[in-house]
């Protein structure tokens, strides 16, 4: 007898993810389309899906279902549709909902590869699963997976084009999230590709048509995502999660930062009434005191896009936005401090009434000197070119009484100086004194009822805060290559325009009175500094700095253009010599040519007493060095007559050094001839004296003085004689080769 056959068994493929039986393969059994008609491509069958919903709806747990695979679409007829996908895609696909980050790139990768490299009918397949995946896997925790899904992305969208239109609402909110990553590569493919699917001038249509969509993704995630949501507690470590969740809070508030920025002007007002609901949750307006930098710094970034595209409902929200703003303005974290001032300014310049909804005296200002004393901790550059508009939207009941106000910000400004941080850093210092100057000029044009108040102001302004902040940049030399000496130059000229212009309210004399305080005071002080036997040479230095600049900030810095040094050969050509002394020549008039023009436009209110000033100071070094061969005051003379080399100042020299024993009897005849000029009597009487001491090493600023009594020569022939005179002294030929360094050689003509 036979024996039985064996029963029959049908192979099955495995269970699917989502708990449908997979189709059964080969032969007679092989599962068929309805009325046994299958459409020509898996492009068409995304089409087909697409137009009769209109987009892909009903997504299980559509962005918050993180352990389904990302590409089972939750649509009726899905087991239809996923046999119509590519088989290769399918596989890549599946690869895309695995957990291994490796696992998870190279499949982003290759999905990418495919786009490019396969038919558009066949890309167009993955229409349907792309939004779900594509929601999920650009949040993911490692920035090289969401970097390369925005860079697959563009090959999909270059491939589908138009075909993508009826899925954007489903991904609009996360593409907008993703073009804000904190992880820049991710951010800038994103935005790639979001202008590869739409040029300039359909972007903000774009966003329209989905901003509702928009807007309900970024609410839930501001709202009512947590770390546990958004990843799974049982398989994420906790620190995982939790930098996943800042991150996407951070990208969600600049999202909408971005959209309010691109929207069209028409849809402001219905995206306003859908606002209302975020700006009324208190949890929405803790984001600012979040423990994370990264989060502070966009809350306050979306505050100033408030301010600037919907300042109604800021208006509406002041008592909120106020406090929220106003009350972190120490926040000292540098990620945070450019957005919070941002804000600052946006709010006081948009909610008129601002001030009512905080304590300015007790809540505010408080926290702003400490930031000030402290030298704006280390974000001097990002502070403090803030202040000028910061007080000058303070109103004046919160700055009453101004003596003391005043008084208390130049001072913190001042302390926050003279921390070590600020001193190191040249850009720390130089935003600091620049914002010191600037709020200075602003406080003196202020307005004051009572003209005793506003003269107590002044003198405040000048005795205790603007020579304070000269004395300690002329005793610190780090700081004295900032803008402080050009910043006062620039000031002296609007005070002495203002004092020059007759006014019927008397403005000209309270700004006479100012510029007469400024020089006394800075005589006093420069005093100070020159007036003792021990003198150090750096302040020195740094008053004949000053001094120079407020004579004329504009060639200041031109002053080694006189040190040029020419070489030229013994046989040289004699008309090529000539051609070079012409240039030399030209060179040094132009130069002198440029300051005197300035002084004859400058204003007499700025040349008498800066005149005064440098022949006072002049008079005393010349004292110390007849007295106590003070070589510092030499030297601190010498820098003065470069700068101030005039008839007056030689007289004062030469009232001061009349009884000079040293003085060559030979000199005297000289004298004689040249009476007439103070410098050249000064040449003769005094500087052939210090030149011929052959203790002396250093005779550098000496040649300095004898240029400076050249300039002070009234023809060539006259500067001609002088030098003859040298050439037949006993001077060191160190000295003869200064001087033909120094001396143009039109002057060392008579030498050759």
């Amino acid at each position: 007898s036979r024996s039985p056959a064996p029963p029959v068994t049908r192979r099955r493929s495995p269970p699917r993810a989502d708990g449908s039986a997979g189709a059964i393969m080969g032969g007679k059994n092989k599962q068929r389309t309805k009325g046994n008609l299958r459409p020509s491509s898996s492009g068409r069958a995304a089409e087909l899906l697409a137009k009769e919903r209109g987009t892909v709806p009903g997504f299980i747990g559509f962005g918050t279902s993180q352990s389904d695979l990302g590409y089972v679409p939750a649509v009726q007829g899905a087991e239809e549709i996923d046999s119509l996908v590519d088989a290769d895609f399918r596989m890549v696909l599946r690869k895309l909902s695995k957990r291994d980050v490796i696992t998870k790139l190279k499949a982003m990768q290759e999905f990418g590869t495919m786009c490019k490299e396969r038919e558009a009918e066949v890309v167009k397949g993955v229409l349907p699963y792309w939004p779900r995946i594509y929601c999920k896997i650009s949040l993911d925790h490692d920035r090289r997976v969401r970097e390369a899904t925005q860079q697959s992305f563009e090959q999909l969208i270059l491939k589908v084009k138009k075909h993508l239109a009826p899925y954007l609402k489903s991904i609009m909110g996360y593409w907008l999230i993703a073009q804000c990553d904190t992880y820049s590569p991710a951010a800038s493919a994103a935005k790639v590709a979001f202008e590869k699917a739409f040029p300039s001038s359909k972007q903000p249509e774009a966003l329209a048509f989905c901003k509702d969509e928009i807007l309900n993704v970024l609410q839930d995630h501001l709202l009512k995502e947590t770390p546990d949501t958004l990843s799974d507690p049982q398989t994420v470590p906790e620190e995982e999660r939790e930098a996943k969740f800042f991150r996407i809070l951070t990208c969600s508030l600049l999202a909408l930062k971005k959209l309010l920025s691109m929207l069209p002007k028409k849809e402001m007002q219905s995206l306003e009434e859908k606002l209302m609901s975020l700006l009324s949750q208190n949890k929405f307006w803790k984001y600012g005191k979040h423990s994370t930098p990264q989060v502070r710094s966009a809350f306050f970034e979306l505050a100033s896009a408030f301010c600037q595209y919907l300042p109604e409902l800021v208006k509406g929200e002041a008592p909120r936005v106020c406090p929220a703003v106003l009350l972190s303005i120490d926040d000292g974290d540098a990620v945070v401090c450019p957005a919070l001032w941002e804000a600052v300014l946006y709010v006081i310049a948009t909610v008129e009434d601002c001030w009512s909804h905080v304590n300015a005296k007790k809540g505010v200002l408080p926290k702003l000197w400490t930031v000030l004393r402290e030298g704006g901790r280390g974000l001097a550059t990002v502070i403090y070119p803030n202040l000028l508009p910061f007080i000058s939207k303070v109103p004046p009941g919160i700055t009453e009484p101004k003596l003391e106000y005043f008084r208390t910000f130049f001072s913190s400004i001042i302390q926050g100086l003279s921390s070590e941080r600020a001193i190191a850093s040249p850009s720390e210092s130089s935003a600091i004194i620049s914002a010191f100057m600037e709020c200075l000029r602003f406080a003196v044009l202020q307005k004051v009822d009572e003209e005793d108040d506003q003269r107590q102001i002044h003198q405040m302004l000048i005795n205790d805060q603007l020579i304070p902040i000269i004395d300690a940049v002329l005793q610190e030399p780090r700081l004295q290559n900032g803008p402080l000496f050009y910043q006062i130059a620039e000031t002296l000229s609007s005070w002495e325009a203002k004092a020059e212009v007759s006014s019927d309210d008397g403005t000209e004399e309270v700004f006479q009175k100012l510029l007469s305080n400024f020089w006394d005071r800075l005589l006093k002080l420069c005093v100070l500094h020159v007036d003792k036997l021990d003198a150090d040479e750096k302040p020195l230095f740094a008053i004949s700095c000053m001094l120079e600049v407020l004579q004329n900030p504009k060639t200041a810095t031109k002053s080694n253009n006189r040190k040029s040094v020419k070489i030229k050969f013994k046989d040289e050509d004699e008309s090529e010599r000539n051609t070079e002394n012409g240039k030399l020549t030209e060179v040094r008039k132009n130069s002198d040519s440029e300051i005197q023009a300035y002084l004859q436009q400058s204003s007499v209110l700025r040349k008498e007493p800066l005149e005064n000033l440098v022949c006072n100071l002049s008079e005393l070094s010349i004292v110390y060095v007849n007295e106590h061969k003070s070589e510092q005051h030499l030297k601190f003379l010498s820098a003065l007559l470069s700068s101030f080399s005039s008839d007056r100042v030689f007289q004062v020299l030469l009232e001061q050094g009349n009884d000079t024993s040293s003085t060559p009897a030979e000199s005297h005849e000289k004298t004689k001839v040249h009476h007439e000029n103070p410098s050249v009597q000064f040449l003769y009487m005094n500087l052939i004296t210090w030149l011929k001491e052959d203790w002396r090493k250093d005779t550098q600023f000496l040649v300095d003085i004898l240029y400076s009594v050249l300039n002070c020569c009234s023809s060539n022939d006259e500067r001609k004689v002088i030098l003859d005179d040298l050439t037949k002294m006993d001077l060191k030929w160190i000295i003869f080769l200064q001087i033909i360094q120094k001396v143009p050689l039109l002057y060392c003509f008579a030498w050759f």
